[in-house]
């Protein structure tokens, strides 16, 4: 059985003649009661180490045999699922190349259906421009051929015009007014007379305005303005 440092401080030793000195003996063991106090504190710390270490290598070989667990596991899920995922991508490339397939299909037919009535249209389009055209060329020259017609008849309108214009009768109507009036028209431009001072009443009250006549008054104006009407007549004939 291992001493304890009290058995080391409680040890007696017999006295014998010409044998150790007694003080030197108890300091002797009170220092070896004190090492070996400061010994034993030490095994316990170091085996409380210990056993702190030890625990901590189980938890990680514990932990360790977990992660290779894991590792495996997750090893043979991704073996599988690149399985899995080589068997869809498989499926879903040969699906697609099928609905490629039946799409460029399906798109030729559509494009020879699209073509093939576009070349119909195209021909009705261009059968109906030209009809069209032709209807437009017809109805062009039938219009230049009434023009034509009408062109015509307005020239013999105008040269027809033309000649009524410049026939006596409208000389003899543009002739001044004063030559129409002959020496009894007295009483005319008293009464002509009488108008041009209400008119010059009321221009004077600013309420009418004169009109501009002309030196030589035509009929014209004399029909609308008493003035011009009284200097033709007071004009002689020409």
């Amino acid at each position: 059985m291992a001493l304890t440092p009290l058995d080391i401080q409680n040890k007696n030793f017999s006295t014998k003649m010409r044998g150790y000195n007694q003080d030197d003996v108890d300091d002797f063991l009170d220092q070896v009661t004190k090492d070996y106090e400061d010994a034993l504190q030490k095994n316990r710390e170091l085996e409380k180490s210990l056993k702190h270490a030890e625990e901590k290598l189980q938890y990680f070989n514990e932990l360790k045999d977990a992660l290779n667990q894991s590792i495996i596991v997750a090893q043979d899920t991704a073996d599988k699922v690149k399985t899995s995922a080589n068997k869809e991508s498989e499926v879903i490339v040969t699906s697609a190349e099928n609905t490629a397939n039946e799409m460029i299909s399906s798109a030729e037919k559509r494009s020879t259906n699209l073509v093939a009535s576009a070349e119909e249209k195209a021909k009705e389009i261009l059968t109906d421009a030209t009809d069209r055209a032709r209807q437009l060329a017809a109805e062009t020259d039938d219009l230049k051929k009434k023009t034509r017609v009408f062109h015509q008849r307005l020239s013999l309108m105008l040269e027809t015009q033309l000649e009524q214009v410049k026939s006596e009768e409208w000389n003899e109507l543009l002739k001044p007014f004063s030559s129409y009036v002959s020496d009894s028209h007295t009483v005319i431009k008293e009464v002509l007379a009488e108008e041009l001072d209400k008119e010059d009443e009321a221009s004077a009250s600013g309420t009418v305005t004169e009109p501009v006549v002309d030196e030589q008054p035509t009929l014209e104006q004399a029909a609308i303005d008493p003035k011009a009407m009284l200097d033709l007549l007071n004009k002689e004939p020409k």
